[in-house]
């Protein structure tokens, strides 16, 4: 909160006080209608000071609700990756995720990019055919590329099958 802007209609406010107190003494019209007008002043002062301290307020107020809502997000992605493993489903050096079987919930079986898992974001592989007849995964997201030197890979497994398999 914008403790400035608080002191500032407070402060504000007194003035507004003061000069109402020091109107009933006068009893020349135009010391009142200078006193009013310095009222005036310091009231539209004091609603400004107060308008800044609610906008401060509002800004906070949202800025906690981005916050709350990364958290929620930060969870919903521990309880994500957690269903996830890294195989190397074909020879060579090319690694994804690919789904563990115990965590699958009835989901079918499939592979995940690992440069945008690492980025918090699951994205699934689609196997391509390339120009010479292999089957490459490719990323619809972030367009990488893994080949599988294989021309037919059949359909993606859990987890649990392909670690069996090394």
């Amino acid at each position: 909160m914008d403790f400035i802007a608080i002191q500032g209609a407070i402060s504000s406010l007194k003035a507004a006080a003061e000069i109402s107190k020091s109107i009933m003494d006068m009893k020349n019209m135009s010391e009142v209608q200078g006193k009013v007008i310095e009222l005036q002043s310091a009231l539209l002062e004091a609603q400004n000071c107060a308008l800044t301290a609610t906008t401060s307020q509002f800004e906070l107020q949202e800025r906690v609700r981005e916050l709350e809502a990364k958290l929620k997000e930060r969870g919903d992605w521990e309880e994500q990756k957690v269903r996830y493993q890294l195989v190397s489903p074909w020879k060579g050096p090319a690694q994804t995720y690919a789904l563990k079987e115990s965590y699958s919930n009835g989901e079918e079986p499939h592979l995940v990019c690992s440069s945008c898992f690492h980025n918090e974001d699951k994205i699934i592989l689609n196997p391509v055919k390339n120009k010479t007849g292999f089957i490459q995964m490719v990323c619809p997201k972030c367009k990488s590329t893994m080949d599988t030197g294989y021309r037919g890979i059949g359909g993606p497994k859990y987890a649990e099958e392909y670690s069996q398999k090394n």
